[in-house]
């Protein structure tokens, strides 16, 4: 799983940065044949796109006023700019622009940890929590558990600087791990330590990919609003001989992931008619 590099930033909230920009074009041709909308669209895109993330905007009136056209007008220009990904609106507070989403290649078997740190980032584990427990049934059936099995449940939150992007839960049946607990206190990539510790590498993973609602308390960990768009991948990894590895679930904010699957060639059919 590759991450595109995407440059986190903390917030700001002035309009500072517009002084760059004194000299943009503020002229639109009514007689030139391309719709309004789209000249003053291409126009804030090519200033926005110079701009830090979390950068406020000018208000709507200040816009019309520049541009000297309709609220209508505007309008569109704008929605078509936070459609691409290049603003976003916050209730309340006003239009930044964006912070670029991570972007996730769902096409080899890797973790977090390691595609963040070959991107220059240094990603940081927060609310750590492993223990052995009793596997829920799905759990159990996952990874082919007899009744009395017990799995090692590694939970925590995922963060690049201050900011949180993801929780993540790995069950690993406890036969594979010995000592676990006390192996992995320091570890950050959980792949990289089954490989060093226990010489164990996923040699084929399935990921499922589903979006849904943050639960409150998946919200207050992420630091985002109740009910934020997430996205969930779960992953069921097994090694070389087909037995399974670990079956992991990796909660991630809708507003700075976004998954991508390369596909190469079309799928034969066979056909009967």
């Amino acid at each position: 799983m590759r991450i595109s590099q995407r440059k986190l930033h903390k917030p700001r909230h002035d309009n500072g940065d517009f002084n760059k920009l004194k000299n943009s074009s503020s002229i639109v041709h009514k007689t030139s044949g391309v719709p309004l909308y789209v000249q003053v669209r291409e126009t804030l895109r090519g200033e926005y796109s110079q701009l830090p993330p979390r950068t406020a905007i000018p208000t709507e009136l200040e816009l019309i006023e520049r541009f000297g056209v309709s609220r209508i007008t505007l309008r569109k220009a704008v929605d078509d700019l936070v459609i691409d990904g290049l603003l976003e609106r916050r209730q309340g507070k006003g239009t930044f622009t964006s912070i670029p989403k991570l972007t996730h290649e769902l096409n080899a078997i890797s973790s977090w940890t390691e595609q963040l740190r070959a991107l220059g980032y240094n990603p940081r584990t927060a609310q750590r929590i492993c223990t052995e427990i009793s596997p829920p049934r799905r759990v159990a059936h996952a990874l082919g558990l007899e009744t009395a099995e017990k799995v090692i449940m590694l939970r925590r939150t995922r963060l690049v600087g201050e900011e949180p992007l993801s929780l993540m839960t790995n069950y690993i049946p406890s036969r594979l791990v010995p000592n676990f607990s006390q192996e992995s206190e320091a570890a950050e990539s959980l792949y990289e330590l089954l490989e060093r510790r226990y010489s164990l590498v996923p040699e084929r993973a399935v990921d499922t990919v589903e979006t849904r609602s943050a639960t409150d308390e998946e919200a207050a960990t992420l630091c985002i609003e109740p009910w934020s768009p997430i996205l969930v991948v779960t992953r069921l990894s097994f090694l070389g001989d087909g037995s399974p590895l670990e079956l992991a679930t990796a909660i991630s904010r809708g507003d700075r992931y976004q998954y991508r699957v390369t596909l190469h060639g079309r799928a034969r059919v066979d056909r009967t008619d």
